[in-house]
């Protein structure tokens, strides 16, 4: 067996660059951590992720961000290492200020796109200085160093959960979506344990000790995903979640996730996980998976009992840290401790009624065809946003791209009423932009298989005549298939976030004026789902 090339890697297309100034533009080292997590904090305050954002002051920084950071440049994270970090640097800036001044992390993460395997580049927690904006500095960053590092390390696309509409500047269309999900809006309205009874699952912590368990269930099929495009949950994934972010926990926020093992209580034997996620959009169930032959139906109630009750008490361990910060944080050194008595007794005395706990909610992330969101389905409330939160997504070169995942486009040629068949595929951009290699493709097909794909600029109609009638001198018949899609658009159809009638709907410029091209754009890209677990820095 060919030993597996490493995720993360420096290629040779690293550089520093002098920018003027004092600017220089560089990759980090583990020395910049609190240089980035002081930046990233400050560029992130208005975020609402981590603790709540007051409504009567401008927010401190992000401390949930903060602590990110750190971890991604702590040399253990599963999504990147500590040289990782693409920044500006600003080397004549006063004593006493932060002279990293702008930055963008490139993540990177193992997945597919139907039976293909493939790395997506991922650039992530972006910041400037408020004092260096407008400058150019992101867009140095991301063209000079993050693209470019990302394809030498053989990533054919990349994308960001980003600012709305600013990353359509640096070549990113919107073509993927990370699931939408559901909730549990009160985890009472769970059937509840009969008296007397005992849950017949049970639940504990997953140690570095049930890795290889995990990886054995981790697959698409156990996690009945019901997703074509995504990403794997690896060994790295594994050791840096259920364990290095728990042995090397430094911050409250540090432990964002929590992967449960499953346990027969009758036999002891672990027949399954959930992964549960805390802070950035809630308590959230984001994968649960157990192994062949066990009955949903017995234990879906039993688990979700018990991961409301686990998410319950991490909240309420998360409220309480932040009160006992609050509380230092306010300290009066100046007045007695009879005093400070004094003030709490009068504020409990004098103090409202405490008002009756809100229902506790509890997120989901499981696919609508998940077993388990099924039998739920009477306790769940469907998100408000059906299709998710949109990811930009950048395929720089659209040949390579599609050589990549040709056995899943071959797959799915074998599998319709075009199998075997012989032709050319011409699509026009109309013009060559930002992010994207030329100004069209042309697929070249023979007897059901993909021969060539190249880019392909749409000629002139003279030129398209010759062609022809030098096709006919030489006794050819050339079935040519013709479609136009404005610049980046074609990446929807691509990875199946929208189908061609929905896309010939929406834009007057998409243009596939015969049936049996509509037929094979359909077959080679069907509308699909994805599974783009990405947040949990």
């Amino acid at each position: 067996m060919a030993k597996k090339s490493p995720l993360f890697y420096q290629t040779d297309s690293r550089k520093t660059i002098q920018l003027g100034d004092g600017l220089v533009m560089r990759w980090s080292t583990t020395a910049d951590t609190d240089h980035i997590a002081l930046l990233l904090g400050q560029a992130f305050r208005w975020l609402s992720v981590g603790d709540p954002l007051p409504d009567d002051r401008i927010p401190d920084d992000n401390q949930f961000v903060r602590a990110a950071a750190r971890r991604l440049l702590s040399g253990k994270s599963s999504l990147m290492k500590e040289y990782d970090y693409a920044l500006v640097e600003d080397r004549n800036r006063g004593e006493g200020k932060n002279p990293v001044v702008a930055c963008v992390s490139l993540q990177r993460h193992e997945g597919y796109y139907g039976c293909v395997n493939l790395t997506f580049g991922h650039p992530e927690l972006i910041a400037t200085d408020p004092e260096y904006r407008n400058k150019g500095l992101i867009r140095r960053l991301i063209q000079e160093m993050i693209h470019p590092e990302s394809e030498a390390r053989g990533d054919v696309i990349q994308f960001i959960p980003g600012i709305l509409h600013f990353y359509r500047q640096f070549g990113y269309e919107y073509s993927m979506l990370l699931a939408a999900g559901a909730k549990i809006d009160n985890t009472d309205s769970l059937p509840a344990l009969g008296k007397d009874q005992a849950e017949p699952y049970t639940l504990r912590t997953a140690t570095q000790a049930d890795i290889p368990f995990l990886l054995s269930l981790g697959t698409s099929r156990h996690l009945q995903m019901h997703a074509t495009v995504g990403l794997h949950y690896t060994q790295e994934y594994w050791q840096y979640t259920v364990h290095d972010t728990i042995v090397d926990k430094q911050h409250r926020f540090d432990d964002e996730r929590n992967t449960q093992i499953i346990v027969d209580a009758t036999t002891g034997e672990d027949v399954g996980f959930a992964i549960m996620s805390h802070f950035f959009f809630g308590p959230r169930v984001e994968a649960l998976a157990v192994k062949d032959g066990v009955a949903y139906m017995d234990l879906v109630y039993p688990v979700f009992r018990q991961l409301s009750r686990l998410a319950k008490e991490r909240m309420a361990l998360y409220d309480r840290e932040r009160e006992e910060i609050k509380a230092k944080e306010t300290k009066d050194p100046k007045i007695s401790l009879s005093e400070k008595i004094d003030k709490v007794t009068v504020a409990i005395s004098t103090a409202a009624p405490a008002p009756a706990p809100a229902p506790f909610t509890l997120a989901i992330a499981l696919h609508p065809g998940h077993p388990a969101r099924v039998l739920l389905d009477a306790n769940v409330t469907p998100a408000t946003t059906p299709g998710g939160l949109h990811l930009y997504t950048r395929i720089a070169s659209y040949p390579k791209f599609l050589q990549t995942v040709t056995p899943e486009l071959e797959r799915r040629l074998a599998a319709s009423p075009l199998a075997g068949m012989t032709g050319l595929l011409r699509c026009d951009f109309f013009r060559k932009v930002e992010g994207c290699s030329g100004r069209g493709i042309e697929v070249v097909l023979e007897k059901g298989k993909i021969q060539k794909v190249s880019d392909w600029a749409k000629p002139p109609n003279e030129e398209t005549l010759a062609e022809k009638l030098q096709w006919k001198k030489e006794g050819k018949s050339v079935q040519v298939f013709l479609a136009a899609f404005p610049p980046l658009v074609f990446s929807n159809l691509v990875m199946g976030r929208l189908t061609l009638e929905e896309l010939l709907n929406v834009y007057g410029d998409v243009a596939v004026p015969e049936a049996a091209t509509r037929l094979l754009l359909n077959t080679l890209f069907p509308k699909v789902d994805h599974h783009m677990d990405v947040l949990y820095w």
